[in-house]
């Protein structure tokens, strides 16, 4: 897949996985890699990128002993909002290419 186009694509997935329950950044990788193959440095950026741009924040879940302590990250209202105009956007934009492609 041409990595532009996985870029872009990235922040609607993570914000999505996001809204639906807060999750740590290996486990992100690992749902979108059933999908777009990206390596861990990749979901990093893209999380840390958001985090600037206040779609998600992070806290820092303490460990049972068993278990190293992890961060979590979380949507934001902001990151709400932009998902839902995003998802409007890539559902007109499939539309139009699949209307293309006919």
């Amino acid at each position: 897949m041409d990595t532009q186009l996985k870029k872009g694509i990235l922040e609607l997935i993570i914000l999505k996985h996001l809204r639906d329950k807060d999750c740590y950044a290996y486990e992100l990788n690992k749902i979108i890699n059933k999908v777009i193959d990206i390596n861990e440095s990749t979901c990093y950026a893209i999380l840390k990128k958001m985090i600037n741009k206040n779609y998600c924040d992070f806290y820092v879940s303490e460990s049972d002993g068993n278990f190293p302590s992890r961060k979590y990250y979380k949507i934001t209202e902001f990151g709400r909002l932009e998902l839902i105009k995003n998802i409007q956007i890539w559902e007109e934009f499939q539309s139009n290419i699949n209307d293309l492609l006919k």
